[in-house]
């Protein structure tokens, strides 16, 4: 099978300190991944069975990612808290969401089917635009995913050491408990739809989420990093992360290739920049641009030192970065040059998306910042 020729040695897990992890990290992201370690398991599920904490103003609280459903925007954020607008990011609701954990990734297949993912391994589906979310896969399930896929592999090749090790990082991570958060998504179709996250954690769906399967023998990570971001360029998919890390599927995701890094930077995003140009962005204001499908990259010149924590391409085919300390910065020039745009969004980005009318809407500490269209050009 495929999945038995692509698992490689989780090093990492067996030696005191994770290489350029916990460094520069968002602070966020840094205590969702670090969380308890890997010697002990948080039993602490309350928050997977408390409804989301019910806010008086839901523009203002902490969101850490956006994302379109249709022409309505979504956004989610800290305890459990899902919100939508339907006026360009003017105006904001808050959705029905049965969880008050930390949210951190949303993404819509259709404009009324969608996942959000959080911490917990947790994955919560909407079929009605983002108005009401249900549970669907949590941590618990995917530790027994992943246990028994490597189970299943040194059945199938009892002397082939890399089942054995796949069957000794599932036994570390099974030990450590079911808190690795889930931190990127991405909605191929309203059947298909899979889920990245921290060391490695790996799941899909072809049935909407009725069942789903353990990928993550199916990434070629030596180390099992923590993976933050993925998307769609042209007909491949990439994923970036921990330590430089980037891979690419060209087959809808079935198997998941190791790209050079970019740099030991951990990267926290990586998207489509036109032009044929893949851009990827993250700590210390590194971002980089490749023109061969990852094969090489070269490092792009980006004012500041902050660390670079949202970016898109907007429909003018104008490139948008944005950082941790509220700078947003704009390339007309496919990645050439950057600048700066005036003033400070007074907290730090997150997630950006492009609403329909044109306006740039930020999401991030301070909950949601709207930039005009004209104030980009």
């Amino acid at each position: 099978m495929l999945w038995q020729k692509t698992i490689f040695v989780i090093d990492c897990l067996f030696v005191p300190a994770r290489r350029n992890f916990g460094k520069l990290l968002l602070p966020l992201l840094f205590l969702l991944t670090a969380g308890p370690g890997l010697a002990v398991a948080d039993t602490n599920y309350s928050v997977l069975n408390e409804n989301a904490i019910t806010v008086a103003a839901p523009n203002r609280v902490l969101l850490i990612s956006i994302t379109h459903a249709g022409n309505r925007l979504v956004a989610v954020g800290e305890h459990g808290v899902i919100v939508y607008s339907d006026d360009n990011g003017q105006t904001w609701r808050q959705a029905v969401v049965p969880v008050s954990v930390t949210i951190t990734t949303v993404a819509f297949a259709t404009p009324l089917l969608g996942w959000a993912g959080a911490g917990y391994g947790l994955v919560l589906r909407t079929t009605d635009g983002g108005l009401t979310w249900t549970k669907q896969i949590m941590g618990v399930e995917i530790n027994q995913l992943m246990t028994a896929n490597a189970a299943q592999f040194l059945a199938q090749s009892p002397n082939d050491s890399k089942a054995q090790v796949a069957v000794r990082r599932a036994n570390i991570l099974m030990s450590a408990g079911p808190d690795k958060p889930i931190l990127s998504l991405v909605a191929i179709s309203p059947q298909v739809a899979m889920a990245f996250g921290a060391y490695r954690l790996a799941i899909a769906t072809n049935d909407g989420g009725k069942t789903w399967t353990d990928l993550s023998l199916q990434i070629a990570d030596p180390i099992s990093h923590n993976l933050y971001a993925t998307a769609w360029v042209g007909t491949s998919l990439y994923i970036a992360g921990e330590a430089g890390t980037v891979l690419r599927s060209d087959d809808q995701g079935k198997i998941f290739s190791l790209l050079p890094a970019p740099s030991e930077n951990t990267l926290f995003g990586i998207f489509d920049a036109g032009n044929n140009i893949i851009m990827a962005y993250g700590v210390a204001g590194a971002a980089f641009e490749s023109t061969n499908q990852g094969q090489s990259w070269s490092q792009v010149n980006v004012p500041g030192q902050g660390n670079l924590t949202a970016g898109m391409t907007l429909k003018s085919g104008t490139i948008l970065l944005a950082n941790e300390a509220g700078i947003v910065l704009l390339s007309s020039d496919h990645g050439a040059n950057f600048h700066m745009i005036p003033g400070n969004q007074g907290m730090g980005i997150f997630g950006v998306a492009q609403a329909a009318n044109g306006n740039v809407v930020l999401v991030g500490t301070g909950g949601v910042r709207v930039v005009p269209l004209s104030s980009l050009n």
